[in-house]
């Protein structure tokens, strides 16, 4: 899908100056001149385009090429460098969120411009002429991933946001901006129809000719199973309390339904190499199989748009003299997550980075009285082939979803349905764990394979989860979002503030405060603040969260 994105910088369709300045702005699109709309959507090359261009807002650095990565800080398991404050980074990563943040101003902005692009196809759909059975099998696959990218977008608005506008027609310049909040309960059903809507007209990976990365069956229903997940979880609502839905068994058990059949459909399954899975991404490697979907990256000449800072922003530290160019290194993590992992665990020394490369391209060991200096270690430089383009923009993709993933949330999700795992639901974490320590991840291990017993309550198995996931899937961009959801973010913060403190008193690190121990604030840091332009520009019809 790098040549799809190549098509998009050509044709320029519909692409947004990113000069927002009012929720009009947001909400209402001005085209360039390469097409006018009313003649354009005559044909499936049309549609294609415009469904091409709506996709471009994922790969913009202020939604997955550098936002997503900071919007994943600080947590007990990552932070941003440094611990002042004053720095747009630093300031969203270490809680010291403010209304007018640019970041999140920016992030809004795209979001609801993807979402009116997708408004836009969709209004226009019936023009498209469909004359043989080819051009009806395109369309619906085109129609399928535009509703997939709407979904997508509301997904990561109610997240961040919580209550947010729900508009599905596209935006006229008459119209009256001054919307009003949805209650997320709506948002996540439009979401779900939306997701699975895909679902039902998108093809297997398996079965095209050859996959070019674009969304597929497998991660439709995969991000369906989530946004489920993340329905039945907990949510800061506007009375300032973390709640969750009345029916969170319902969507618990739609997790449960959707995860099995995408694991007993065999499409998909665990690469048997961990570190081979990051150094693929790395490679610009399409792995479907394992990687279910990738928000993908390219500029040909390694300039802004459309690159990633991924495998820089979140990499081991590489001086800017090295042969394969910065890492910047602005992730950091701890000697605490890394002792998470058993020593026989092969993901340790994947995820977690305790080295810094210098101008002469060694490796130097960071000592563990600076732990909070080692870094993800799932992007590295070293690992691209190929001399760097640019000193700090990357092609590399954000892996939006991963098979272990469904693997995981099915065991959740049973454990909560029935009340403790099942077979299926404990085979799904021995095949995480068997691949985690070498094993082929489909060959029984009495070694290592865990048994129901090792799972007597269902508490017992809430609990290695919330240890389990982030072992396997940190720095990806889901841990800070899983404590959300499981009402133990702040917990979470304030455990790991005693323990780091504890840390530097006893001299087991170097002098180092760790921020977001000081300036997070519960019922208030799990959502973050409408941006201030919009209240003011909606004339207050839309309510700022609590406590901003």
């Amino acid at each position: 899908m790098k040549t799809l994105y190549n098509e998009i910088v050509v044709v320029g369709i519909f692409l947004l100056s990113v000069a927002f300045t009012s929720c009009q702005d947001f909400l209402s699109e001005t085209p360039y001149d390469f097409y006018d709309e009313q003649d354009f959507y005559t044909n499936i090359e049309e549609l294609e385009l415009a469904v091409n261009g709506a996709y471009e807002v994922l790969s913009q650095k202020m939604t997955y090429g550098h936002f997503m990565l900071v919007n994943d800080c600080d947590t007990d398991w990552s932070h941003i460098k440094g611990s002042g404050t004053g720095q747009v980074a630093r300031d969203l990563g270490h809680y010291n969120i403010y209304t007018s943040h640019t970041w999140i101003e920016e992030a809004w902005g795209y979001y609801y411009a993807g979402i009116d692009r997708v408004n836009r196809i969709m209004a226009n759909k019936d023009r498209v002429a469909q004359p043989d059975d080819e051009s009806k099998s395109a369309f619906k696959r085109l129609i399928a991933e535009a509703r997939l990218l709407r979904g997508i977008c509301y997904f990561d608005l109610v997240r961040m946001w919580g209550d947010v506008p729900l508009k599905l027609t596209p935006s006229d310049k008459t119209e009256n901006f001054a919307m009003t909040r949805t209650d997320r309960e709506i948002v996540y059903q439009q979401i779900v129809d939306d997701m699975q809507a895909a679902v039902n007209d998108l093809p297997w990976h398996d079965e095209l000719s050859s996959y070019e990365g674009r969304p597929t069956k497998g991660a439709a229903m995969g991000l369906l199973a989530r946004a489920y997940l993340y329905w039945a979880g907990y949510s800061l609502r506007q009375n300032g309390n973390m709640e969750r839905s009345d029916n969170y068994m319902e969507y618990y058990t739609h997790v449960k339904n959707i995860c099995a059949e995408l694991i007993n459909s065999h499409h998909h399954a665990l690469n048997s190499s961990y570190e081979r899975v990051f150094k693929n991404v790395c490679e610009n490697i399409l792995e479907p199989k394992e990687v279910m979907y990738e928000v993908q990256f390219f500029n040909p000449s390694g300039e802004d748009e459309h690159s990633s800072k991924i495998g820089s922003y979140n990499s081991p530290e590489i001086d800017r003299n090295s042969s394969y160019g910065l890492g910047n290194s602005f992730i950091k993590t701890t000697h605490f997550a890394y002792d998470l992992y058993e020593p026989e665990d092969l993901r340790r020394e994947t995820a977690i980075a305790t080295f810094k490369i210098d101008a002469n391209d060694n490796i130097i060991e960071i000592p563990r009285s600076k732990s909070y200096t080692w870094a993800p270690g799932k992007w590295r430089r070293n690992w691209i082939p190929g001399p760097p383009k640019d000193l700090e923009n990357m092609d590399i993709n954000f892996i939006l979803l991963r098979y272990s993933d469904i693997l995981l949330m099915y065991a959740e999700a049973v454990n909560e349905v029935d009340g403790h795992l099942d077979q299926l639901g404990l085979e799904c974490l021995n095949q995480v764990r068997r691949r985690a320590y070498g094993y082929d991840p489909l060959a029984t291990n009495s070694a290592i394979d865990l048994t129901l017993a090792d799972f007597p309550t269902q508490q017992s198995v809430r609990d290695y989860l919330y240890i389990e996931r982030p072992r396997e899937l940190c720095f990806e961009g889901f841990h800070r979002f899983d404590l959300i959801r499981w009402n133990k973010l702040a917990e979470a913060l304030d455990d790991f503030a005693d323990k780091f403190n504890a840390a530097v008193a006893d001299g087991t690190l170097d002098n180092y405060v760790w921020a977001a121990g000081t300036y997070f604030q519960a019922g208030k840091h799990e959502l973050y603040p409408i941006p201030s332009y919009e209240i003011r520009e909606t004339r207050g019809s839309l309510i700022q969260n609590p406590n901003y």
